[in-house]
């Protein structure tokens, strides 16, 4: 597991992840992104730990969608499979021609 130093609203954290550097700091800007953004909406000092809740509260809504999302795929996915293997065993039943 490596450590590393991200910065988000200013401030500096250190981290652990099994994630490579690049991948850590493209997430720690994203975060940094979402944080300013709310930011500009109330900068004062102590809507700090609201802002940072908030980007929190989205991220996860938003991956929490995309997992659903990916859920229908796969479902759908699966039920189109399962349709083209029944066609599949009903012509090959049905014998040639």
């Amino acid at each position: 597991m490596n450590s590393y130093t991200i910065s988000v609203g200013g401030q500096s954290f250190q981290i652990r992840s099994d994630a490579d550097a690049a991948h850590v700091e493209d997430l720690a800007k994203e975060v940094s992104k979402r944080y300013s953004a709310l930011e500009k909406k109330g900068p004062r000092a102590s809507q700090q730990f609201r802002a940072m809740a908030m980007v929190a509260i989205v991220l996860l809504d938003e991956l929490q969608r995309m997992e659903k999302q990916r859920d229908d795929i796969r479902d759908r996915s699966r039920g189109f499979a399962e349709k083209i293997i029944t066609r599949i065993d009903e012509i090959l039943a049905a014998g040639p021609s």
